[in-house]
């Protein structure tokens, strides 16, 4: 149970509150100053509330709302095990049995315990509060290493020999600087050590094996797009290079790497100094995932959705045959398959590995992007 309070700041003569909690049935709220206040001893959950302040329904602008299917507007919390200081302070200083404190005008309210909420959607909303909070309040030097080495490449280097060094160092992908703009302006990934394989492999000359000493990788980045026929054409599209600055929060930087479908972003430093390397250094959603899990530890009373079987929350990729919903079905091969029908799988599904399974579907092995641009050369 979690001691929560709430306030009506702006003015009236007088006021009630109710929320999904109460079953909507009107409680006093007491005047303290000048506003109104009212606690409640609450579980865990997501909840709905309003205010009747001098007979007229009324929601807080400046917290969250939401839209009930007959249009009406309600205040929305989430209460969490783990409230702010605020809130704890309240809780250590009220923990006398609940009543009207009639000097301080605060009325106190204890809802009735609950069983622990088995709602998947309520802890997910939870965990999700926790995650999004401790993103929110933290930057990219929380997750960046004090001392770390970056590769980059120039982007006048013929392409043979930066995947030569793309495959001796192990490197998945590495920035590309832009001597004249004296800047980062692209990323060379696996991905595109794959797209020459391939179109060499389907026969379309695209470029030569005497020219690939020759090309430099600027010149095959700028030529890519014309080298993709048919669907090929609508898979990819010249953008801008996609970064975030150091000054981001780490939510800022984990929607950039999520929305636009990459595995890592450039930091670019947000100084105004333009003299020097601008960059900082590479993001990447595992590197933030482990900080996440770090802080996550430090919460004692820990979050009931991690004790859950991965099957009973409604994430991850899933196979048809299991029935789970899923916005992009598993991808899987056989070992039987031919490589470029893999290679193809990798580019036009967007993903980074696939699964290998028997006839029976069973995993025998995992193929991967990485794994193939550090191996094949």
């Amino acid at each position: 149970m979690v001691l929560r309070r709430f306030a009506w700041p702006y003015g009236g003569q007088r006021a009630s509150f109710c929320g999904s909690f109460t079953g909507w049935r009107e409680c006093p709220m007491g005047l303290v100053g000048t506003e109104f206040q009212v606690v409640f001893d609450l579980p865990p959950g997501v909840y709905q509330y309003r205010f009747l302040v001098d007979g007229v329904w009324r929601c807080d602008d400046t917290k969250p709302v939401v839209h009930d299917e007959y249009g009406l507007i309600s205040n929305e919390v989430l209460v969490t095990l783990v409230e702010n200081n605020t809130h704890l302070a309240v809780q250590q200083e009220l923990s006398s049995p609940r009543r009207m404190n009639m000097d301080e005008g605060i009325i106190l309210t204890t809802m009735p315990p609950e069983p622990s909420p088995q709602n998947s959607g309520v802890q997910i909303a939870i965990f999700r509060h926790r995650v999004s909070e401790i993103l929110l309040h933290s930057t990219i030097y929380d997750v960046v290493p004090v001392s770390s080495k970056i590769a980059i490449l120039d982007g006048r280097l013929p392409v043979k020999q930066a995947f030569n060094i793309m495959h001796d160092e192990g490197l998945a992908l590495v920035p590309l600087w832009d001597d004249g703009q004296g800047t980062i302006t692209g990323m060379l990934t696996a991905s595109d050590f794959v797209l020459i394989l391939r179109k060499l492999q389907r026969n379309i000359r695209v470029l030569g094996h005497e020219e690939l000493e020759m090309h430099s990788v600027s010149a095959w980045k700028e030529a890519k797009l014309q080298y993709y026929g048919g669907a090929d054409v609508a898979a990819m599209q010249r953008r801008p290079l996609v970064h975030v600055k150091d000054s981001d929060n780490l939510r800022e930087v984990a929607l950039t790497i999520i929305q636009n479908e990459i595995s890592s972003v450039p930091i670019f430093k947000s100084s105004t100094d333009t003299s020097g390397m601008p960059l900082l250094n590479l993001a990447s959603l595992p590197g933030i995932l482990k900080f996440v899990c770090s802080k996550l530890q430090e919460w004692h009373e820990g979050f009931p959705i991690l004790q859950n079987q991965i099957g009973s929350i409604p994430i991850g990729t899933w196979s048809p045959h299991t029935g789970r919903t899923s916005n992009r079905q598993l991808r899987t091969s056989r070992l039987s398959a031919p490589l470029i029908s893999c290679l193809d799988f990798l580019l036009e599904d967007r993903v980074s590995s696939i699964p290998i399974v028997d006839d029976n579907g069973s995993l025998l092995d995992v193929y991967s992007l990485r794994l193939w641009s550090c191996n094949i050369r």
